[in-house]
């Protein structure tokens, strides 16, 4: 059985800018690291881009953060591939499809800025992704406040290689997928046989996050990069409902061959959604494991979901190297350690479903 790591992460460093246009050379990423004895702990460090302090919970990886994490910081930056793929192997991992972090939160106001940070991001990963033998592949990131460069985008990286698919916030700038504007970007992931890949992340919604500005934070957060104020209210819906969206309207309809993933939520919210869903779409279940998939945690009601909706939708996920609740090290194993799931199972979610999902 091939081990398919559906949602890992890379850890950007300056390296992830090397590509960036000269036009924008004033306008670099550039980093500031703060004493470690302030609120924001080993969190001690930043990116500035566009104006402003961009705080993320793992990059840059010059923070004291990135020495906890149990991997060297190549590993992390894939600025060393063969350190990154003895990191995969030690874990069970055959293939790893690699997540942005820094397009976790928002990246740049300014459009094109936005649009040449993705493109040097994109091309750094191309480049690193393609030494790995077949083993690793990355998620790209494109610039949707442009849908026609986003969609010449798709192509580029489409060319370069190495590409799993396409990272998609649950929103684009408050915007909901469903945005008719979005077309020509799926329509051109469609004809490139790139997923879309609907993952969390802090900056799908300014105006949300900016409802909790100029409120005092609780103490104590271990994450001082995100406000603790928006647990339960950012990131994670998103997903869900870019899955009610998507699955309830015409989308599936008017992309019949456009494949959809939805990472880092969990699994066990599906069953409960697609009982909402067949109101409105009553033949909502063929997409699943066809067209659709969801990343679980390894300790979801596993048992149930499978129950109520089959095993043919399910993939699964390391968050490797990231050092939050989603991190699992050792997928292969901690799925058999459960004792509730067939072998047939464990090899869907393992490694037919994501190779479904990603065609890689």
């Amino acid at each position: 059985m091939t081990v398919i790591d559906a949602d890992a992460h890379v850890e950007e460093g300056l390296d992830t800018w090397k590509y960036l246009d000269p036009a924008f050379h004033k306008q670099r990423p550039f980093t500031v690291q703060f004493p470690e004895d302030t609120v924001f702990g080993a969190h001690n460090a930043a990116w500035v881009i566009d104006y402003k302090i961009r705080l993320y919970g793992g990059t840059p990886t010059i923070m004291n953060r990135a020495q906890q994490k149990g991997a060297t910081i190549p590993a992390q930056e894939i600025s060393d591939v063969g350190e990154r793929l003895e990191a995969m192997r030690a874990q069970g991992v055959d293939k790893q499809v690699v997540f942005p972090t820094i397009w976790q939160g928002p990246v740049a106001e300014d459009i094109d800025l936005e649009a040449a940070l993705a493109r040097s991001y994109n091309e750094y990963m191309a480049g690193q992704c393609g030494q790995s033998d077949g083993q690793l592949f990355y998620v790209a990131v494109v610039p949707f406040r442009q849908p026609a460069a986003a969609a010449e985008e798709v192509r580029r990286v489409k060319a370069m290689g190495s590409v799993a698919g396409l990272y998609v916030h649950g929103l684009e700038w408050d915007m909901p997928l469903t945005n008719p504007a979005f077309w020509p970007i799926y329509e051109a992931a469609e004809s490139a046989d790139l997923p879309l890949a609907i993952h969390t992340g802090n900056g799908a919604s300014p105006t949300i996050s900016r409802m909790l500005e100029g409120i005092p934070r609780p103490s104590g957060n271990a994450f001082p990069q995100s406000n603790p104020l928006g647990s339960g209210l950012v990131s994670g819906p998103y997903v869900l409902y870019a899955f009610s969206q998507l699955l309830g309207s015409s989308f599936m309809d008017d992309f019949p061959k456009l494949r959809l993933g939805f990472l880092e939520t969990g699994s066990d919210w599906t069953v409960r959604l697609m009982k909402a869903i067949r109101r409105r779409r009553p033949d909502a279940d063929q997409w699943l494991g066809e067209r659709v998939f969801v990343s679980c945690a390894v300790d979801d009601e596993l048992a149930y979901t499978i129950d109520k909706l089959g095993d043919d939708f399910i993939v699964t996920a390391t968050d490797f190297p990231h050092g939050d609740a989603f991190r699992e090290d050792h997928l292969a194993e901690s799925l058999e350690r459960r004792g509730d799931l067939s072998a047939a199972s464990m090899d869907k979610i393992l490694s037919a479903n994501p190779l479904r999902l990603y065609h890689i």
